[in-house]
């Protein structure tokens, strides 16, 4: 039995150890396999983390071209604004202007301007000499 022992030991012993080894050695494939995979998941969330940055980048240039064009467009607004009080001011001169001008044409003309509309007509140039000769005519010395 002892020789059994002896003869036995050395090659369960060996069997031992390359089953020992082939777990070993399948353990580290499945490592390498499962480190590879870790590195590339790595590298793909690097790629995603920077392709996400560069988004957020942009959307912070976006930003702050919009607030740009947003203070432009308020002061425009402002411009406008401002633009329109002046033309409504306007209106209304225009609109007490034009009751003014309803109740004066309502009134009577003055004396002075009826007598400009107290000619005779006038059919050509004949006529409006005589029309002037007659009007204001001037006493001959005589008189």
């Amino acid at each position: 039995m002892q020789l059994l022992q002896n003869k036995l030991l050395p090659w369960l012993l060996l069997l031992f150890m390359a089953i020992c080894f082939s777990f070993s050695y399948s353990h580290n494939q499945q490592l390498s396999i499962k480190y590879r995979q870790l590195e590339d998941d790595k590298q793909e969330l690097i790629e995603i983390i920077d392709y996400k940055n560069n988004e957020l980048l942009e959307l912070g240039d976006q930003y702050h071209a919009n607030e740009q064009k947003l203070i432009e467009q308020k002061n425009q607004l402002q411009a406008v604004d401002a633009l329109n009080r002046q033309y409504q001011q306007q209106l209304e001169q225009l609109i007490n202007e034009n009751q003014q001008l309803l109740m004066w044409s309502d009134t009577d003309l003055p004396d002075v301007i009826k007598r400009l509309y107290t000619r005779p007509e006038i059919k050509g140039s004949e006529d409006y000499k005589n029309w002037m000769s007659s009007r204001n005519a001037l006493l001959s010395p005589h008189e």
